[in-house]
């Protein structure tokens, strides 16, 4: 097999384990929120976003491994620490156990997350690598999907069967370690020697805002079913899938959206999550719900696709895995600390703290967001021209 096409499928397998992140334990967030209601919604809810806590962690330390050892190699070990902690669960109804393996699962996904964006830096100009970081979004979407199908499927047995969807972690490390080409660590003294600039915080903090309130839909919307539409869980299952088919499908066209939107991606793609949440207030049903989903999915594909991009472009070819784990980890605050501020919000400004209030803070913090993108954006264009 060729090179290019080596690497491409170890992108596309490395990006379809990792939308595990995405899928999480989103499809049973509604059964795991009646089961342990005692511990209360918003800490039921931080067993989806809990990951992010050593993942930033991870994030902070790739820098560090890359000068180590491989790159291959750190992607197997994290595939295969993702695979032992998300299958865990399945052998206990502990929720102590639950909150741990969720807490330790944060750290492979910390160390694979940036992968991909430095394995491509490594074999592609920066002009070829738009359509890479498609192909890792469409990954994504795939892992992300197939994750919420079979976890919705598998939770017909019991829902304690969904965590065995983590056995793809196991797939994908066999995968990699076939596919993978094999490259050197990092020929540098120490990390610190890899600089950072100012756009990699600038990116790093719209991650930020944007994990923030974007986790708005995964941490509410098995709890928004199961109270105000059905108990079937199989549903959310099928929801959640509709988010990733669309998010699958932004990735295999972005390389085109990018062109044609250019500088306008990234206010695209924010713009993206407030219509969605938007159509959830104003629409009836599921119709609402699969529209809030599906403009969901176009927004995390894009943003990140775009993102990743940016900050491949914006350091050194040696920093990029380090650039990349700290637009992880500045990301991943946002993902921890979402179900606390929505959760807050939506007590303080709304009265309660319910998944519809949750989602009009979502929508009101995406709008504005947005709004702040689009200008920034036509600054730049204008400082551009000058």
């Amino acid at each position: 097999m060729k090179k290019e096409k080596r690497i491409a499928v170890s992108v596309f397998i490395i990006a379809f384990a990792f939308g595990l992140n995405i899928t999480g334990i989103s499809p049973v967030l509604g059964i795991l929120s009646e089961k342990y209601q005692k511990y209360g919604t918003s800490m039921v809810q931080l067993l989806q976003t809990m990951p992010y806590l050593l993942l930033m962690v991870g994030s902070l330390l790739v820098g560090w491994l890359t000068t180590k050892i491989t790159k291959k190699k750190i992607a197997v070990f994290g595939l295969l620490l993702i695979g032992i902690c998300g299958v865990l669960p399945f052998f206990t109804e502990s929720f102590a156990v639950l909150l741990a393996a969720r807490l330790l699962i944060g750290f492979g996904f910390g160390i694979v997350g940036p992968m991909n964006t430095a394995i491509i830096s490594d074999f592609f100009e920066p002009d070829s690598r738009a359509s890479y970081m498609g192909l890792h979004v469409v990954g994504m979407g795939v892992g992300t999907m197939v994750g919420n199908l079979l976890g919705g499927v598998f939770t017909h047995a019991g829902y304690r069967y969904f965590y065995l969807v983590y056995l793809i972690a196991f797939i994908g490390m066999a995968g990699v370690q076939v596919f993978l080409i094999e490259t050197p660590p990092v020929q540098t003294e120490k990390a610190s020697d890899m600089k950072l600039n100012k756009m990699v915080f600038v990116i790093s903090f719209a991650s930020f805002v944007h994990t923030l309130f974007i986790n708005a839909y995964s941490t509410n919307i098995g709890i928004y079913i199961l109270e105000n539409i059905t108990d079937d869980p199989s549903i959310t299952g099928i929801v959640t899938a509709v988010n990733a088919a669309f998010a699958l499908m932004i990735g295999m066209l972005f390389g085109r959206i990018s062109k044609v939107l250019k500088i306008y991606t990234l206010p695209f793609s924010i713009l993206a999550a407030a219509v969605g949440y938007g159509a959830l207030l104003v629409v009836p049903g599921m119709a609402g719900v699969y529209l809030t989903s599906a403009l969901c999915g176009v927004s995390l594909s894009s943003f990140m696709a775009m993102a990743s991009y940016l900050i491949s472009i914006s350091v050194e070819q040696e920093a990029v895995a380090k650039a990349s784990g700290m637009f992880s980890i500045i990301g991943g605050i946002g993902g921890l600390i979402a179900p606390i501020v929505l959760g807050n919000a939506a007590s303080g400004i709304l009265g309660s703290n319910t998944a519809k209030n949750q989602f009009i803070v979502a929508f009101a913090g995406m709008l504005i967001f947005s709004v702040a993108a689009l200008i920034a954006a036509q600054r730049g264009r204008k400082a551009e021209r000058k």
